[in-house]
């Protein structure tokens, strides 16, 4: 007979994940920057900077959303508000809840801050309040009034030997209090706007407050009065004084002078001068931009930050971006992506394939560095991108469409962290919403677009030696579909192009003049994705009916279709050497398909909605999902390893089996009966009972195994004993094990040994039942012996 052939089950596992850590608030970063602290969708998240990975900071509460947070310069002591009016206080490190009170404000808590020791918290509420709380005593000491409306900065500060409290509330006013006396000082006037930030000198001498009203003023502190205003010319949101070791080109600090950054609406950081009230350095080329079809109308920074531990300026973009930058002339030091919205399109990049280049809801090209996920932004396009492509035998040349309607060429092989795009191919007259580049050393790429027509674009062999905006025209046009093109693919020899389309159909065409070689007819609704076999003459669809196809390059007929999804299929591509098909559909599913038995057999969940995007790794050990939960996952082939665990498992079983029948036959019984339990073996257990039983004196051999076991393996023989008394064979040995168990411990221990009340209740009917037996047997035994002794 012919051997049989042995499939093994493909498994995967997810090695890495980008998701969102940052939507609402402002962001707090631990003091050894190793981590940042945020709120997403009302949830408490730590970021971790080195390894990328998201988690919650703290133990949610189903219902409760926090609104603001505040980590003490310990780094312990983490205190967080809920929208329900709920305060918490932590241990950050041990996630230890030790306190919870109700905040007393009517309404949320806005804003918190801790004085030096970190004894007192001041919160800033939306009720026009300000309160005071001693945290180590557990305790309101102070309740301040003064302001109007919602409090959008506090902090507390000691001006000589006395602690004050500032807020900056909605009457645009910083509101000063006496703590020794709770009393309102004064109201320092002068904005016109919302103070967003203020800043105190070393000293506490002097304070520097900024507001959306384009100015930053500078106040005296001791007598509480405005010393001078300085136009910046732009809303700020944040401002902080230089660091000690800032270092500019160009630019000398005098001692005597005090300089300070602000970051606002015009998304760049400056440095100014109080002494001369003029900006003495300005950011070049910011990385911050808006796109020109943009309809946002508030300032690209929305905070900034100096981190002395990292000797970097932290900045939190308008995209929910979060930008490090060098104290050493403002260089980009690294970049990570708060938030993503809807993952459009996904592809792996770089020599190594360590890489990951994303489209989103963005005009910028996210490239995440693997495993640290840290990120680089692409700015070029001026509108939405759609779609990006790599050349699989050129990694370091990346093609991406937009909502531009352009197509656009970038070189990626620069470390530089602001790179910008080579070639821009003008020619589409809407958006572009396909791009796929061609296997071969050739560089032609072709694109589709929402005004049904396909282009052939050819990038040239050299790159410009000079950072130039290139114009690059395509060499073919034809009208391909008669609705918006969802997908292009090209074949692994580049003579064949497929595209798919809204119009229900896919269509073959030859890539070098684009003429067309056969339309592919059969799905009810648009056609998602279109992919060709990496060894057959055949192409697969997926399409808004729910269904997979497989179709035949020679006669174009339908060969297969694969049902199964419950939703749209919006991705497809072959596997295993076209042996298997991985799918995606819009209830967040990606499903595993056997081609010959037509079934599929593995489905992950892990995505939460839509999955629009899979990119594969060439070696196929790793590929990546993207979808609309702003979720990128990248997954491992685990199917080898766990294939090779299972037979060093298997092989380190069968080592353990033949040292068991060795200390068996060498009548090592405690070592046998141990490993015979730690191989969870009941049937083999028994029977080296039944051998100790059968030595002499083979019960008290028995006692002596016992009392040598350890607590966990007498428990493990008191499971296995449950089985055995079921059996009217093998309940002896059971017996014998509840019995020397019985004799060895008083109740109390016994009671307190792991499930022992729960095996003995379930033992007692059976012991009851062999007990009746052995009784009726006895009755027998004396009616026998009666009856022999009158026959003699």
């Amino acid at each position: 007979m012919p051997k049989k052939k042995m499939t093994y089950k493909k498994t995967f596992e997810v090695v890495g994940k980008v998701e969102a850590f940052y939507t609402t608030g402002k962001i707090q970063f631990l003091k050894n920057g190793e981590s940042i602290l945020c709120l997403c969708d009302g949830r408490l998240k730590r970021f971790d900077i080195d390894g990328g990975k998201t988690s919650d900071a703290v133990e949610s509460f189903e219902g409760e959303e926090v609104i603001s947070f505040l980590l003490a310069d310990d780094d312990d002591t983490l205190v967080t508000a809920t929208k329900n009016g709920f305060m918490r206080q932590w241990h950050f490190g041990t996630k230890i809840l030790e306190k919870g009170w109700k905040s007393g404000h009517i309404g949320v808590v806005n804003c918190m801050a801790f004085d030096s020791t970190t004894t007192l918290l001041v919160t800033g509420g939306s009720d026009s309040t300000v309160k005071v709380w001693d945290i180590v005593r557990k305790y309101i000491t102070h309740h301040l009034k003064g302001g109007k409306g919602v409090y959008s900065k506090v902090s507390i500060q000691k001006l000589g030997s006395v602690y004050h409290v500032f807020g900056a509330a909605d009457d645009y006013e910083i509101h000063v209090w006496d703590l020794n006396t709770s009393q309102h000082v004064t109201a320092l006037v002068g904005h016109y706007s919302t103070i967003t930030d203020f800043v105190f000198s070393k000293e506490n001498s002097q304070m520097l407050s900024c507001s959306r009203d384009k100015v930053v003023m500078l106040w005296d502190l001791k007598a509480l009065k405005l010393l001078k205003t300085i136009p910046v010319y732009e809303t700020v949101e944040s401002c902080f004084l230089i660091p000690e070791n800032l270092s500019l080109t160009d630019v000398s600090f005098n001692d005597p002078d005090t300089y300070f950054v602000t970051a606002g609406d015009k998304g760049m950081l400056r440095v100014w001068s109080t002494h001369s009230g003029k900006c003495i350095y300005e950011q070049i080329d910011s990385s911050i931009v808006l796109s020109e079809n943009s309809d946002y109308q508030g300032p690209l920074i929305i905070q900034a930050t100096y981190i002395p531990s990292l000797e970097a300026i932290a900045v939190v973009t308008y995209e929910h971006n979060v930008i490090l930058y060098s104290v050493e002339n403002f260089a980009i030091k690294n970049q990570f992506v708060g938030y993503i919205d809807d993952v459009l399109s996904v592809k792996f990049t770089g020599p190594k394939e360590d890489k990951l280049v994303v489209a989103t809801n963005s005009s910028q090209i996210k490239i995440f560095q693997l495993p640290t996920f840290n990120c680089q932004l692409l700015k070029g396009h001026n509108d939405i991108v759609l779609c990006v492509d790599v050349f699989p035998k050129h990694k370091e040349i990346l093609v991406s469409g937009s909502k531009d309607n352009n197509v656009k060429v970038w070189f990626l092989d620069s470390d530089s962290p602001s790179l910008n795009s080579v070639y821009t191919g003008y020619g589409h007259t809407d958006s572009v919403t396909a791009v796929c580049c061609c296997r071969s050393k050739s560089r032609f790429f072709v694109s589709g677009s929402e005004d049904t027509t396909l282009k052939l674009w050819n990038v040239p062999e050299n790159k410009p030696s000079v950072a130039l905006k290139l114009l690059l025209i395509p060499y073919k046009t034809v009208k391909a579909h008669d609705k918006l093109i969802n997908a292009i693919d090209i074949s692994d020899n580049d003579k064949f192009v497929a595209s798919c389309s809204q119009d229900h159909t896919a269509k073959i065409w030859d890539s070098e003049e684009l003429s067309l070689l056969g339309t592919l007819r059969g799905h009810k609704r648009g056609v998602w994705n279109v992919k060709f076999s990496p060894v057959d003459l055949a192409v697969v669809t997926s399409s808004g009916d729910e269904t997979i196809r497989i179709w035949s390059l020679v006669d174009f007929s339908c060969l297969k279709t694969l049902q199964g999804h419950e939703a749209s299929v919006l991705q497809v591509m072959f596997l295993t050497r076209g042996t298997q098909l991985l799918s995606s559909a819009a209830d967040g599913n990606i499903c595993l398909w056997d081609i010959m038995k037509s079934m599929s057999i593995k489905t992950l969940d892990e995505h939460k909605q839509r999955v629009w995007t899979l990119a594969s790794s060439s070696s196929e050990e790793y590929f990546v999902s993207g979808g609309a939960d702003s979720t990128v996952i990248v997954w491992k082939d685990t199917t080898e390893a766990e294939k090779q665990a299972k037979l060093t498992e298997k092989e380190d079983y069968l080592l353990q089996e033949q040292e068991l029948f060795n200390f068996v036959k060498q009548e090592k019984w405690t070592k046998a009966l141990g490993l015979a339990i730690s191989l969870d073996k009941p049937y083999q257990t028994y029977i080296i009972i039944e051998k100790i039983l059968l030595q002499l004196h083979g019960k008290t051999l028995f006692d002596d195994v016992l009392h040598k076991m350890r607590e966990d393996q007498r428990e493990s023989l008191m499971r296995f004993s449950m089985e055995w008394i079921t059996n009217s064979k093998r309940y002896y040995a059971g017996i014998l094990v509840m019995n020397f168990i019985y004799r060895s411990c008083d109740s109390e221990e016994l009671l307190k040994m792991p499930n022992m009340s729960k095996y003995i209740q379930e033992a007692l009917p059976y012991l009851d039942r062999h007990y009746k037996r052995v009784q009726r047997r006895c009755q027998d035994m004396q009616i026998l012996k009666f009856l022999i002794s009158q026959m003699e």
